[in-house]
């Protein structure tokens, strides 16, 4: 009968005692086996398990997908991902930086000292042990990277467990693997020092306070603010909770993140006095973007980038507040208004609680800070009073 094969350098490979004679063999679940000369680390073992492995050998036989890819090894894996409706939903860019991510997993080797790589091993030879050594040792030099490693390796595990069956969800090796890096601390918000300085710089019709105040007031994205026109300015009739009746003007556009995978987020901004003020100056009767360079036209969404590096150095503004950052600074002062959570998910258009938990949580320390401090001065206060008082003789 057939045990397994100890040597975690050659999966696959299980041996036999036939004729009082040891025989190796190397077979892929559910395909024929292929036998394999004399033994590990002789050439002729070497040369034809290194066949075998690659869909050469004469038994082997080839999936019929783009590109080669032996049965149900990690290649296969990544071939019926691309055929997938969860793949065909990503954006173009979300499915180009997977395929790096998988290529770069696929072409590293099992072992150092061999030549099979992970593209042409069976998904059922990965295991918790292996996998979390691939992802530690990129981990050292890169934790980002690790962590959308580990992300892009999980779609392939996925199709091997839930899309083909290979394996029992239960005996997924990511199972019990995380990837925690640390929180970016890239475009923070701006202090009010710094939005103050920014708009003593840089007077109200400015191309540089219009980017300015849609950045904050807005609350949204680079892309979402390059893009915004003055057609997306509209005026509509709202009932509110209280039931009244008010004339609302506010922005309607669909953000431009996620608008390939699932049509982007339909976002409704009112528009606030500040950014009420901002915009007024403006000429509208040209139509097209509401934001555009003092030769009309219109920003890409890359330029507004270097652009607010620019106008934030002409202000005497430190390198790192970004466009960005003042998307930050809109979440932030919402939290700081004890705005609820869940409206400031919507106001920003969060696809989940993640960010905007982030943000709550900060006011919160904040606020709490701040209650510890007038306790500990009403404390002192009190005890300052006490020292203050004149002592009375009590007499009988």
């Amino acid at each position: 009968m057939a045990r397994p094969f100890k040597d975690d350098r050659y999966p696959g490979v299980s041996s036999r005692i036939k004729n009082g004679k040891i025989v190796y063999r190397y077979r892929a679940k559910g395909m024929p086996e292929i036998r394999l000369p004399g033994k590990p680390g002789d050439p002729e073992f070497e040369a034809e398990y290194q066949r075998a492995t690659q869909g050469l050998g004469k038994n082997a036989a080839i999936i019929d997908l783009p590109g080669r890819a032996l049965p149900r090894t990690f290649g296969h894996a990544a071939r019926r991902l691309e055929t997938t409706m969860e793949w065909l939903d990503f954006d173009e860019a979300t499915q180009r930086k997977n395929v790096r991510l998988i290529e770069r997993f696929l072409n590293l080797k099992v072992d150092p000292k061999y030549p099979l790589t992970w593209r042409n091993t069976p998904v059922e030879h990965m295991d918790a042990d292996r996998l979390r050594a691939i992802i530690e040792g990129i981990f050292a030099t890169n934790r980002t990277v690790a962590k959308h490693m580990l992300v892009a390796i999980k779609k392939l595990l996925w199709v091997a467990t839930e899309v083909e069956k290979w394996i029992k969800p239960q005996d997924d090796p990511a199972l019990s693997i995380r990837v925690r890096v640390p929180k970016s601390t890239g475009n923070p918000a701006w202090p009010v020092a710094i939005r103050e300085k920014f708009e003593a710089r840089h007077p109200i019709g400015t191309p540089a306070r219009t980017c300015y105040a849609l950045g904050f007031w807005l609350g949204n994205r680079r892309g979402d603010i390059a893009a915004l026109e003055w057609e997306d300015l509209v005026t509509e009739e709202i009932e509110l909770f209280d039931g009244s009746l008010e004339l609302i003007e506010a922005f309607a556009f669909r953000q431009k993140k996620n608008r390939n995978r699932h049509g982007g987020r339909e976002m409704f901004v009112p528009i606030v006095d500040k950014l009420a003020a901002a915009l007024e100056p403006l000429d509208r009767s040209q139509g097209g973007t509401v934001l555009k360079s003092a030769y009309k036209r219109a920003f890409s969404e890359k330029s507004l980038t270097g652009m607010m590096q620019h106008w934030n150095r002409q202000a005497g503004i430190p390198d790192g507040y970004t466009l960005h950052g003042l998307r930050r600074t809109f979440g932030t002062y919402l939290a700081e208004c004890n705005i609820q959570a869940r409206a400031i998910m919507e106001a920003m258009g969060h696809s989940s609680m993640t960010v905007t938990d982030d943000y709550v949580r900060e006011a919160n320390k904040k606020r709490m800070a701040v209650d510890i401090a007038r306790a500990i001065n009403q404390r002192e206060a009190k005890r300052d009073a006490m020292k203050q008082r004149t002592v009375l003789r009590v007499v009988k």
